[in-house]
């Protein structure tokens, strides 16, 4: 996996300007790029094509806040509580 930070910054991309490439906060995307914030699916995926990589060689499927097995563990934990 290579680092968000790294690969943007061997572009010549400020923080600031990926933000705006992304119409989110500046702090926003800090966040995501120093692991603070989960970052959506959808997101990481502008980030990767931004950045001309696959989304799989700077994010690991953990981090994306939308993932379809998460989704099934609330029902799971209360079928378990009963």
């Amino acid at each position: 996996m290579m680092r968000l930070d790294v690969v943007r910054t061997e572009m010549g991309i400020t923080q600031e300007n990926m933000a705006n490439r992304l119409n989110i906060a500046t702090t926003t995307y800090c966040q995501y790029e120093n692991g603070k914030r989960m970052i959506p699916r959808d997101i990481a995926e502008k980030v990767a094509k931004i950045l001309c990589c696959p989304v799989e060689e700077i994010f690991l499927p953990v981090k994306f806040t939308i993932c379809e097995h998460e989704a099934d563990e609330p029902e799971k934990e209360a079928g378990q509580r009963r």
